[in-house]
């Protein structure tokens, strides 16, 4: 199924075990798994969810927990193409996600970031740039 949008399938058990309320406790793998899949862009939380029959408020909320995303953040390459000192600061930004690159106008340098480029680092390099 790839390019058709849709995330491959989780292959190993979902539930640990059920509670006498019927409560799921679930392996730690597969919500891990859920959330990297939700994490990626253009993934629907919903979806995502019901076809793997678990309440999509439930994997938001696992998705803001945040235990299963890796602390290390990847640096990427930066290139100041022109420097001119200005008074203002003003910054522009356009993403194109098909190319994976982010453009950044600030002060008449442009700031290119190549590659794969998550909210996370984006806003390293704007709270970098605002320093």
């Amino acid at each position: 199924m790839q390019g058709s949008g849709h995330t491959p399938e989780w292959n190993g058990p979902k539930v640990e075990r059920t509670l006498r309320n019927g409560k799921h406790i679930y392996f730690s793998a597969f919500k891990a798994w859920l959330v990297e899949q939700a994490s990626r862009p253009g993934a629907s939380v919903a979806g995502l969810a019901l076809r793997n029959g678990v309440n999509a408020n439930l994997l938001r909320h696992w998705m803001k927990l945040g235990h299963w995303q890796s602390d290390t953040q990847a640096l990427l390459p930066v290139t100041v193409l022109a420097q001119q000192p200005c008074a203002d600061v003003v910054a522009t930004t356009i993403a194109q996600p098909s190319t994976g690159t982010v453009e950044i106008e600030l002060c008449g340098a442009v700031i290119r970031l190549c590659g794969q480029v998550d909210a996370a680092q984006l806003r390293a390099v704007l709270t970098a740039l605002r320093a």
